[in-house]
Parts: structure tokens; sequence; C-alpha cells
């Protein structure tokens, strides 16, 4: 059995598969409607050092484990591809710049998580303290911004 650093290695960057036996590329294509009534996914799409309340399937992977996934090109890769996916879901776009901004879709999309509290607000901390931990601190805080939760970053490493 693998390990679950090995698990997420293989999911987020070698076309390996999650425990229902989905591929990362699968599950990017999903429809926005598919990624909000799905709750198992963000798991494995943005693991953490700790276990997850709602997926008992979660990989943990310690963080001297981080340090190794954070090193690989191609788990960083496809972490910014899934946090690619999930700025559009939330109605933003990583600019070139480094900055995220609002899109033509934020009206629409921001009604599901913005004005009321939700599953997407445990989504969100889970995704800013993964990319922190993979390496992708600049970005995470660049959500924060975007987010105007940038008191938050203290709470999250």
């Amino acid at each position: 059995m693998a390990s679950a650093k090995d698990s997420i290695c293989n999911y987020l960057g070698y076309g390996g598969m999650d425990h229902r036996q989905r591929t990362l590329d699968q599950s990017l294509a999903w429809d926005d409607e598919m990624l909000e009534s799905t709750h198992d996914y963000v798991q494995w799409w943005f693991p953490l050092d700790e276990p997850s309340a709602y997926n008992s399937h979660a990989p943990v992977v310690s963080r001297a484990e981080f340090e190794e996934l954070r090193g690989d090109e191609r788990v960083r890769a496809g972490v910014e591809c899934a946090m690619h996916r999930m700025l559009r879901f939330y109605g933003l776009r990583l600019e070139v710049s480094g900055v995220i901004k609002k899109t033509e879709e934020w009206d629409r999309r921001s009604q599901n998580w913005t004005f009321r509290q939700s599953h997407n607000d445990l989504r969100i901390t889970r995704i800013l303290k993964s990319l922190c931990l993979l390496g992708h601190r600049a970005h995470a805080e660049a959500l924060l911004v975007a987010g105007g939760l940038e008191l938050l970053l203290k709470e999250v490493y």
C-alpha cells in the first residue's frame, strides 16, 4: 500500500487516482455544480498535515513529506491546475502579475460563498493552508487579498 505522500504525489503529478478511482484531470473537468455538490475531492487537490473531519479517505502528509512534495515540479504543477480551477469556481482568476482578480463571473459565483457561511469557508481555509505547505505562499497571499481576507494570513501558516 502506498504512503499518503506517495498517493498525493501520484495523484497530483503523475496521473494517479484518488480513493474513488478518479484522476486529477477527470475532476478538474467537472462543471461548477459538480464541484459544489461533491465534497471529497478538495482534500486530494489540497492535502494537509492534519486529518479531514469530512473525508476519512483523505491522505494526511507530514510536514517533512511536504518538503519533498514541494520539490516535485509535477506535483507543484498539479496543485496550480487545481488552484486555477477553484479560482474559476469562485469567480476569480490569477493574473500574470500574480494578482488575483474578480472575473465577469464574480457576481454570479460569489453568491455561493461570500455572503453566507458554507462549506466553502472550510474549502478556502484548506486551500490557503495547502498552498502554503506546498510552496505556493504567494498564491495564498494573493487569494487572501482578492477575497479581502488579509487578516487571516496570521492564522494560516
